[in-house]
């Protein structure tokens, strides 16, 4: 059995990776997402050798967030 990485310790937790052609595209998607759900701060936009594009990570909750004005 493989152990889980501690930022991915419980369930409903993910490792989010927008990869696109270009740093500006990645990061207008990222920020977009970070908008609309519980997902955390972007990594510093990186290149994987040999591979084209761009990529940017971020973790994520399955957990919805609150609709506006709910007070929960």
């Amino acid at each position: 059995m493989t152990q889980r990485p501690a930022h991915l310790s419980q369930p409903g937790l993910a490792r989010i990776t927008v990869e696109a052609a270009d740093e500006s595209t990645a990061l207008t998607i990222a920020y977009r997402l970070i908008e609309r759900r519980n997902l955390t701060g972007l990594s510093a936009p990186y290149r994987v050798p040999d591979e084209e594009g761009v990529r940017v990570a971020m973790y994520g909750d399955g957990t919805p967030l609150p609709a506006p004005g709910d007070e929960r």
